[in-house]
């Protein structure tokens, strides 16, 4: 199995701070960490760790930042073929991290908004071996339209997550199999669960609102809405709804915590398991992600998600 991510990659800074900082303050930090990251490298990441295969789209700039991209795609054993160079800056990204696990983050996207419908279309032969076609919205409408259009041509599955959050197009949206936002996304799309109100929430009590049938009816087969400790919901054109709890951890550094979740999904369903148990294991990814400082040594692998799932049922 194969996943063909449309990738947005990045540096990735971190400062632990006491507390969350206000507009125009300056706060002493007491741990930095600078590491690769950004939305579409870290789902490639997470889902191999995983042991799923990985080929993708990649732009970098023409800096001292590309050869940090370059070393740690040779170093994970990614082909050098995914990156694409492109003039400007590499992508780069600060977060503050509290002890909550709590953050705020602001990325400047640099030469991944170079990225190209032209690109992805001399890439098509490898997009089109793949079982599944990922992207999130730190890459540009156009590379993400033309992806996703060869995919569905061809019936390859394809997940959208859009974050950070833009307009969905109508063409995307229309080619899009799985879409997966988080609480803020889902209020920008007009979805409400009121269920999640409800104590003691059942599957029974969560019922798709119009907004959500609208999604549905433009296309798409399977909407996870994806909701911090009230768990995730997953509402699907041919079924149920049906609600996954949280796992209860001790929070450090909730950076990447929705980019497992979805990788999670990913392996979870790629392997043929049944959509209940595939968002279980997309619960535990992102429960793990938070229990270290940082991402890129924070997503479990096959053997630490196995485990972790085994021995905890509060998301069962």
């Amino acid at each position: 199995m194969k996943v063909f991510v449309v990738g947005s990659v990045v540096v990735a800074c971190s400062v632990k701070v006491t507390r969350l900082p206000l507009a125009g303050e300056s706060l002493s930090g007491s741990t930095f960490l600078a590491e690769p990251g950004g939305k579409g490298f870290n789902l490639a990441l997470a889902v191999s760790r995983l042991g799923v295969g990985v080929d993708g789209i990649f732009s970098v700039g023409k800096d001292l930042f590309s050869s940090v991209i370059s070393s740690t795609f040779a170093q994970l054993g990614f082909s050098s073929e995914m990156l694409v160079c492109r003039e400007g800056s590499t992508g780069a990204g600060v977060a503050f991290v509290d002890p909550a696990g709590e953050n705020c983050l602001a990325v400047c996207l640099g030469a991944n908004l170079a990225l190209t419908a032209d690109d992805i279309r001399s890439f098509a032969p490898r997009l089109l071996r793949s079982n599944l076609v990922a992207a999130t919205f730190e890459t540009p409408d156009a590379p993400i339209d033309e992806a996703f259009a060869l995919a569905r041509a061809r019936g390859i599955t394809t997940l959208l997550n859009p974050s950070p959050f833009r307009p969905i197009a109508p063409s995307i949206l229309a080619n899009t199999s799985i879409l997966v936002v988080n609480a803020v996304e889902a209020a920008a799309l007009g979805i409400s669960i009121p269920g999640l109100s409800m104590p003691g929430v059942s599957d029974e009590a969560l019922q798709p609102t119009p907004a959500i049938d609208r999604l549905l009816a433009d296309g798409v087969d399977l909407l996870i809405v994806t909701l911090g400790h009230r768990g995730a919901v997953a509402f699907r054109s041919h079924g149920p709804p049906l609600h996954q709890p949280a796992f209860e951890v001790a929070a450090v550094d909730t950076v990447g915590a929705g980019d497992a979740f979805a990788a999670g999904l990913i392996a979870g369903l790629l392997a043929g398991k049944p959509l209940n148990e595939a968002l279980r294991s997309a619960a535990a990814c992102g429960a793990l992600t938070t229990l270290q400082f940082g991402a890129f040594k924070s997503f479990p692998t096959e053997l630490s998600l196995t485990a972790f799932v085994g021995q905890n049922t509060s998301g069962q």
